[in-house]
């Protein structure tokens, strides 16, 4: 269960108070107070998608991993000979 509905259904149906439910869940009592206010879960949304890091070499991964698909699997590069 998320901690949203959760906080709410202490809080609202069983009665709960904010530090019990603070307590118990190991957040804070702002934490809990915002989650009461909220009626609808949030949710993240990113602006921008970062280049990645391995942007430059994505092309030679892949025509490796494309020609390796067809060799047996005891001639594949392992993971960490990929990454090396």
């Amino acid at each position: 269960m998320d901690i949203i509905a959760e906080v709410r259904r202490r809080h609202f149906v069983s009665k709960e108070s904010i530090s019990s439910i603070a307590l118990s869940l190991r957040i804070s009592r702002p934490t809990v107070r915002k989650h009461l206010k909220t009626e609808i879960e949030p949710v993240y949304q990113r602006q921008s998608q970062p280049f990645p890091k391995l942007g430059e070499f994505k092309a030679v991964f892949t025509q490796w991993l494309e020609t390796e698909a067809q060799l047996p699997r005891n001639q594949r590069r392992t993971a960490m000979r990929l990454f090396e």
